[in-house]
């Protein structure tokens, strides 16, 4: 639909957030937006009733467990929902018109509509609340100025209902087959409810009387930007096609660039006139906010061409923290770019790219996965951000695992890595790389331990000074912390290892708290080895640490006890 300058200011005029619940609840009621309820739906399909205008729907009414309520979802109801005291799925539809007056007059896209949200109607307590435009704003002929600005509204924020993280986008990509829409055009007893203009009102209309419009979805405007709207959530299961091509497609699952999205806009057609340069504008003040702001992305099912549009846009994702990427098509040299783009990031602490578990490459694929692991090897030689990498399934044999392996060897972050499906590698460098890794971890939370330990000590010497001047004593000439203690659950043996550097250097702890805290014989021997260099500890408590031997146990219990007989007869002397 075209905007007019009034719509258009409405695009300037509203900011609405498209992370919060109370946001998307504004706009539909600022713009007077009116949800349907599924019943509703649900009884047009039974009864082959073709989806009826905003102005007549809102006399309608269903019925769900012989409870009668109104066909459109109420403000009141919204407002409970955004405060979280009613619980709904938000479904929005992009969807084509199918002719001027009607967008589904065969009663098409109604089918699969319903067969979709049927399965959510089932699968979930919630209710299932949708956005179809045709009922949900006001339609033509809009006769009160309430209608009018009501739609102005809409329109000019319309990208809210599809680029919100509280909604879901349903795609219907096809239209009507031939054989039902030929059929519908022979039978002239079928008619569509239509606003009729000569009359000025409604009429009940055959097919052959109405404009059609049989453009593909994808070379529509508004059914273009609807798709890009939807994809820059991020999180693929947000944007789903319910129905269109029984083949491979590549539309809806990566957002363009803003300058992408203008080129397509130059060939794409609206249903009534141009709208180009306003939905250029909405696409990229959308594109700008999702994007530059998102921590995580996870696509799947990208041909080739997916593959080549996410390269361009992944430079405007400045704080990705994770990403993900499964079922995937791509050359060699894509996949290359894909991941050096992905390795200058600053921000990036997890990457998982995977094909699913069918997948065994193929002559168009050949050495994909090699050049993948081999230009991740070269990234982690000088990335300091990566911190958990998952690969599977992407045709790495042994060559690409020594690649990743002699990267991993230059680097010191990641600490979580599993290529445990890569099964076309020598299982022999997959372990060598485990343990590359299982070190690094080792290192890191050694020295994340030391890190805290040296401002602990330090606010705790800072707090002594402030206290004055004190008498030299066996009990106050290492001054500092006395006891160590509130360690995380999980500090394991790489936790005991780090503790242990610690007190083979420090002096001032005298007690240590250790149960239940996962540290196996690695870690104890550790302790053990540090307690005797260390004279101070009289108290180390190792309960609740099954793993430990109870011979260790006692050699350490003995070490403390020794400790703490010489410490009382210093204070005795």
């Amino acid at each position: 639909m075209h905007l007019n300058a009034q719509e258009k200011a409405q695009v300037e005029e509203a900011r609405y957030k498209l992370s919060d619940k109370a946001s998307l609840a504004a706009f539909l009621q600022d713009a007077d937006i009116r949800l349907i309820r599924a019943p509703y739906l649900f009884h047009l399909r039974r009864h082959n009733i073709p989806l009826p205008r905003r102005q007549e729907a809102e006399g309608e009414v269903c019925e769900k467990d012989s409870v009668q309520m109104s066909a459109l979802v109420t403000h009141s109801e919204v407002r409970k929902w955004a405060a979280g005291s009613k619980d709904a799925i938000i479904c929005s539809v992009s969807h084509a018109w199918e002719t001027r007056e009607h967008p589904d007059p065969c009663c098409f896209q109604l089918g699969h509509l319903v067969d979709t949200i049927s399965l959510y109607e089932a699968a979930y307590f919630s209710e299932i609340w949708v956005f179809y435009d045709y009922t949900s704003l006001y339609q033509f002929e809009r006769e009160t100025d309430a209608q009018r600005e009501s739609f102005a509204r809409a329109m000019g924020n319309m990208h809210v209902m599809y680029a919100h993280d509280c909604s879901l986008t349903l795609r219907i990509e096809g239209l009507t087959p031939p054989h039902i829409w030929n059929a519908m055009l022979q039978d002239e007893s079928k008619k569509v409810p239509v606003y009729h203009v000569p009359s000025g009102s409604l009429q009940a209309l055959p097919l052959k009387e109405l404009m059609h419009n049989r453009t593909p979805y994808l070379q529509r405007g508004w059914c273009f930007a609807e798709v890009q709207w939807s994809a820059v959530r991020g999180i693929a299961a947000q944007n789903q096609r319910i129905y269109g091509f029984a083949g491979k497609s590549s539309s809806g699952k990566v957002p363009l660039t803003p300058e992408a999205f203008a080129e397509q806009m130059r060939t794409s057609a609206f249903t009534h006139r141009n709208d180009a340069e306003t939905v250029v504008e909405l696409q990229k003040k959308v594109f700008f906010e999702r994007v530059t702001c998102c921590k995580e992305v996870f696509f799947e099912n990208l041909l080739e061409e997916d593959l080549e549009k996410l390269v361009e846009s992944l430079e405007h994702y400045k704080d990705l923290r994770s990403f993900k990427l499964k079922n995937w098509e791509g050359t060699p040299e894509l996949v290359a770019s894909l991941v050096q783009v992905l390795g200058a990031s600053t921000c990036l602490e997890e990457l998982c790219i995977m094909h699913g578990d069918n997948y065994r490459g193929g002559e168009e694929n050949q050495g994909t996965g090699n050049c993948l692991a081999k230009a991740l090897g070269e990234v982690l030689r000088h990335n300091c951000t990566l911190k958990k990498i998952t690969l599977g399934f992407n045709g790495i044999e042994t060559e690409g695992c020594k690649a990743l392996l002699a990267g991993l060897r230059r680097n010191k972050i990641i600490t979580e890595i599993n290529i445990r499906y890569e099964i076309d590698a020598d299982p022999e460098v997959l372990v060598k790389v485990e343990k590359i890794v299982a070190a690094n971890q080792a290192g890191v939370v050694q020295n994340a331990f030391k890190r805290f330990w040296n401002v602990f000590f330090k606010a705790r010497t800072a707090e002594t000074e402030n206290d004055g001047p004190k008498k030299a004593s066996a009990e106050t000439e290492n001054d500092g912390p006395k006891k160590a203690s509130a360690f995380p659950s999980d500090l394991g043996d790489a936790g005991a290892q780090a503790l242990a550097a610690m007190l083979r250097e420090n002096r001032s702890v005298e007690t240590v708290d250790l149960d239940y805290k996962g540290i196996g014989e690695l870690g104890c021997q550790a302790l053990l080895e540090a307690l005797r260099q260390n004279s101070r500890v009289w108290e180390m408590e190792l309960r609740r640490n099954p793993e430990i031997s109870d011979e260790v146990q006692k050699e350490i219990q003995e070490l403390v006890e020794a400790n703490k007989e010489a410490l009382r007869r210093q204070k005795e002397a």
